[in-house]
């Protein structure tokens, strides 16, 4: 079974309004090509991780929606985000498996 895993750092910064993260093979520990895909109401943006498995997307104040991680090989994972005011960051570590 293969594992990939978003960690590294806070998901989200109040501040800036930027969901941000690294995803790594928990197997290898090497980055993971992956697709970070963020949907909110009839909008929705995507991003692929860097060489280093570094990602970034901007995200709208107090907007509620859903965040999608994908990589070749690995079964999605989707949550639910809702970021205000209070929210300062998050974080933790999404596992995706083979």
């Amino acid at each position: 079974m293969m594992v990939a895993a978003l960690q590294g750092c806070p998901l989200a910064s109040a501040q800036s309004r930027t969901l941000y993260g690294y995803v790594y093979s928990a197997a290898t520990g090497n980055p993971v090509a992956a697709t970070i895909t963020v949907s909110q109401c009839f909008n929705q943006q995507s991003t692929i991780t860097g060489t280093n498995g570094f990602w970034q997307l901007s995200y709208a104040y107090g907007t509620l929606g859903s965040i999608t991680f994908s990589a070749p090989g690995y079964v999605s994972q989707t949550f639910q985000l809702n970021v205000n005011a209070q929210w300062y960051y998050a974080g933790g570590i999404v596992s995706l498996q083979q």
